[in-house]
């Protein structure tokens, strides 16, 4: 992964013919430990194998980090637009879990930064935890579900759904509205009801979420809780985004996760909603899919 990095990288990296310069190399293996230990720059620059100082360290990391937003994001983290490409992350979903038309999940996570105190991060994973799309623009106090409203990719699965495309959904929690192309657990379902099997199915699908942030943040301490990002809302975006690049490189590369614990699916389908996000559409396409698929014969 590094060689592909150095190849991918130096060709944008600034050249300086500055005896002290830091070489291209160096200054991506510099960013990569930053990423994966979460040290504090100052830490990382006294690192014998490094030997920096530590505004040389930011400077490696805002460089290294923009450039692969710029010239890598775009080919590593991809939203699926063809019937192609929907249908294979749906087969992976339907064979694992069996749920049907699920072409990803949807989920935020926190990062902590200096101010204000946390970032909101939204994600959407396959089911091989691959993301395919990550948006680093909420301060932490932002609701899921406004997230949800202005994004991309609401706006293009409603696109879809306008379009005809009534068969495909992602899986969010009971903090997302529930609409045609979003789907939800039902809340206070009955013991032993299609609702109650629907839930079950739902949570075992959407466990890839939770599971892929476990992952993320196991493969790049930086955006652990107990890490504070030491720079700007804006350049957090860039380290979030680059992590994503990195993560979906490893994903491709079949490389071994991180041991981390298991995450425990909190949402049950418990958790209060408010009753105006359920549009009527929404509504209508659980019910649909509730009784083509959960309904007891």
């Amino acid at each position: 992964m590094v060689n592909y990095l150095i190849v991918e990288l130096t060709p944008h990296m600034s050249m300086s013919l500055h005896p002290n310069a830091v070489d291209p190399q160096l200054r991506i293996f510099t960013t990569l430990y930053f990423f994966a230990n979460g040290s504090y720059q100052r830490i990382i620059g006294n690192c014998y194998a490094l030997s920096m100082a530590q505004n040389t360290v930011s400077n490696c990391v805002n460089e290294v980090s923009s450039l692969m937003v710029r010239h890598m994001s775009d080919n590593w983290i991809v939203f699926p637009s063809t019937p192609e490409e929907k249908l294979a992350i749906k087969e992976t979903f339907m064979n694992r879990t069996n749920f049907p038309g699920v072409i990803g999940a949807v989920d935020c996570t926190h990062v902590a930064i200096i101010a204000p105190s946390q970032e909101e991060h939204n994600y959407v994973c396959d089911y091989n935890l691959k993301i395919i799309n990550c948006n680093p623009q909420f301060p932490g106090s932002t609701h899921d579900s406004y997230i949800w409203r202005v994004s991309q990719v609401q706006t293009e699965l409603e696109r879809c759904f306008n379009d005809g495309d009534y068969n495909s959904w992602l899986l969010g929690d009971s903090g997302y509205p529930q609409q045609p192309w979003l789907m939800t657990p039902v809340l206070n379902a009955v013991p032993g009801s299609p609702e109650e099997q629907y839930n079950n199915v739902y949570a075992a699908a959407r466990n890839c979420v939770e599971r892929c942030f476990g992952v993320l943040k196991g493969r790049f301490r930086c955006l652990l809780g107990e890490r504070t990002l030491r720079y700007s809302p804006e350049k957090v975006g860039t380290i979030v985004v680059s992590c994503a690049v990195l993560h979906n490189i490893c994903v491709a590369a079949r490389l071994e996760e991180p041991h981390v614990p298991d995450v425990p699916n909190l949402d049950n389908g418990n958790a209060h909603q408010l009753d105006q996000q359920i549009n009527n559409d929404g509504r209508e396409a659980r019910r649909r899919l509730l009784q083509r698929y959960f309904a007891q014969n």
